[in-house]
């Protein structure tokens, strides 16, 4: 059996809300690799920052992601 999981979500940080626990649970106990691919360059999630600031936060977080699975 493929233990591979491919995660989709449309914007940065969805997985850690939505989906982290259940993703996390499935490398630890289950062995499974997972790869999370996310649509949106995340440069609309801050009232407090600009566009290219907050895509250049959000954008490496998401490969830091269950980098260890």
């Amino acid at each position: 059996m493929n233990k591979t999981i491919l995660c989709v979500l449309a914007h940065p940080d969805d997985a850690e809300f939505l989906c982290a626990g259940t993703l996390a649970r499935l490398v630890t106990e289950k062995g499974f690799k997972v790869h999370i691919a996310t649509m949106t360059a995340g440069d609309c999630g801050s009232a407090t920052l600009g566009p290219e600031e907050i895509s250049s936060i959000k954008r490496p977080a998401c490969f830091l992601l269950f980098r260890a699975s």
